[in-house]
């Protein structure tokens, strides 16, 4: 007789499986269900949505590139209770996480708790962002900090890209 736990486990493993081998775009539909919120035409590359899912919310044209990870849920407070002598229950940071409109989060980034990254925005590579990035900027670094305008920095890879042409 199997067990209901081990039926948990296999479906478990069988949804991780789909998501592995899901395109960008069918691994989000795959995600629909599972997040608050998710827009249309929204490319995931990344397989790592936190312990909470279900508390971020991706809108149309968002991309997150390979190795993002959400971290919804922060755990390092239960050693600040600890320290502080209180029960692990007393003390917590759960927040939600949002992508607007035709942001972009580059490779092995990391969103935390209560962020967001603001329409026309993007995150570049290996950062860390842990507040609202506002619309139409370009962010990154440990942690994040804005780096110029979207509008700039699409006129530089313009002017950039004409150097290969």
């Amino acid at each position: 007789m199997i067990s209901f736990g081990l039926i948990k486990l296999i479906k478990k493993h069988w949804f991780r499986f789909k998501l592995r081998k899901a395109s960008p775009h069918d691994r989000a539909e795959l995600m629909r269900n599972k997040f608050y919120f998710l827009g249309k035409n929204v490319e995931l590359y990344t397989m790592n949505f936190g312990t909470e899912p279900y508390l971020i919310s991706i809108h149309d044209n968002a991309v997150c590139a390979s190795g993002v990870r959400f971290i919804n849920h922060d755990v390092s407070v239960h050693r600040v209770a600890y320290y502080l002598g209180l029960k692990r229950t007393d003390i917590d940071k759960v927040g939600s996480i949002e992508l607007f409109e035709n942001s972009f989060v580059g490779a092995y980034s990391i969103l935390m708790p209560n962020c967001s990254i603001g329409k026309n925005s993007i995150v570049a590579a290996g950062s860390i962002v842990t507040k609202r990035i506002p619309d139409g900027e370009v962010w990154g670094g440990i942690p994040a900090k804005f780096i110029m305008k979207t509008e700039d920095y699409a006129r530089k890879m313009v002017e950039e890209s004409k150097k290969f042409t």
